[in-house]
């Protein structure tokens, strides 16, 4: 029995790099139309399961609260489904090289590779400009915010970052 028939993930085709390529035990199947693994019947079905162009919340079947979601987050995922995520900008920012923001229709936070965002630039030119507080000041921040309480420091760090929501 083959990897193919036993239903294993898509991988890295080999020849040509393609995310999308099927491995067996004698063969490779890819996805790529100019490789030399190329294999139509199952670039067809693949091409078949991919989600493309649909917001994230209709395809993944989301429920929650509507809030202000007015960033559009074209992203490409490992398996190739392109899926266009609703956002709030101004919880977003950028750790190393990773994009944390609050997606609707939910209000979690997600993180999304920097590379795999399609509109990279309108994605970036929309985020707080502003210095953001470091994981310490962001857990007190988060703590008191969520709970209605106050502290000393508490204060002192809510006056350096006054737009900033938990």
């Amino acid at each position: 029995m083959d990897l193919s028939s036993s239903g294993a993930a898509a991988a890295q085709c080999p020849a040509c790099g393609t995310w999308g390529a099927k491995r067996s035990l004698s063969k490779v199947k890819c996805v790529n139309p100019s490789c030399r693994n190329y294999d139509s019947d199952y670039a067809s079905v693949y091409q078949q399961n991919r989600i493309v162009g649909r917001f994230a919340a209709e395809a993944l079947l989301l429920k929650g609260k509507g809030e202000d979601y007015s960033l559009r987050i074209r992203y490409k995922n490992f398996r190739g489904d392109e899926m266009i995520y609703c956002a709030n900008p101004s919880s977003g920012y950028i750790k190393h090289k990773h994009l944390v923001i609050r997606v609707a229709p939910t209000g979690r936070r997600i993180t999304f590779r920097l590379s795999a965002i399609q509109n990279r630039s309108d994605v970036e030119s929309q985020l707080p400009k502003g210095p953001l507080p470091n994981p310490q000041e962001r857990k007190i921040l988060n703590y008191h915010l969520r709970n209605g309480t106050t502290s000393r420091l508490f204060k002192q760090i809510r006056e350096k970052y006054l737009d900033y929501l938990p």
